[in-house]
């Protein structure tokens, strides 16, 4: 599930068509990972038929350095094991610092049409609203329609966001010991953004 992508148990805005909600991820903890949202029940693994999305649909690591200085290793990269829906493609790359301590995971989920999508993304928010210590964030400009949040997992915040644009969803999420603050909120869209214009780029979007 998304939600189990975001983070386990993500929190998000939404924007666009949908009107904000208390509801990424999915992005997650990786949602953000983006990563948990929601309950056990909305879970849901992309179909086996899902293939993964080229590494270049992710930025590099050198990208997420310049938003989080302290983040500079690439860790893990393979399909979004938290995708919703029936996503055709999907890549979900983790870098951490050096410690291992903190953390930022980038999702892309690719569909047949853009109905798919549609349908994937408002799952996921609607998923994101049982999300426990869910604290609904500004609505980032990013895409068609977007949502973000944060939310707290024990001692641990996470933040994370999702943004759907035609047939693609975007992901992003930081946990571990990168605080939710305004500064790193708006780290991560534009981190977000980024993402979704190398998305679009290695997928002919």
């Amino acid at each position: 599930m998304m939600a189990a992508l975001l983070f386990a148990g993500m929190e998000l805005a939404m924007l666009g068509s949908y009107r904000a909600i208390a509801a990424v991820t999915l992005v997650a903890a990786v949602l953000f990972p983006l990563a948990t949202l929601g309950d056990d029940s909305s879970k849901q693994t992309p179909p086996a038929a899902a293939r993964m999305l080229p590494r270049e649909t992710i930025v590099l690591v050198s990208t997420v350095t310049r938003h989080f200085p302290d983040v500079t290793e690439e860790v893990a990269a393979g399909p979004n094991e938290t995708s919703v829906g029936n996503a055709t493609g999907s890549i979900s790359v983790v870098f951490t610092d050096g410690d291992g301590t903190m953390k930022v995971t980038l999702s892309v989920d690719e569909y047949a049409s853009t109905e798919d999508a549609k349908a994937a993304f408002l799952t996921a928010v609607r998923a994101s609203e049982a999300a426990p210590g869910f604290r609904l964030s500004g609505a980032p400009k990013l895409g068609q329609d977007a949502f973000a949040g944060s939310s707290q997992v024990g001692a641990e915040m996470h933040y994370g966001l999702g943004a759907r644009d035609g047939r693609l969803i975007v992901s992003a999420t930081h946990a571990g010991d990168i605080p939710v603050t305004p500064a790193n909120a708006g780290s991560m869209i534009d981190l977000a953004g980024a993402v979704l214009v190398a998305a679009k780029q290695a997928l002919g979007e």
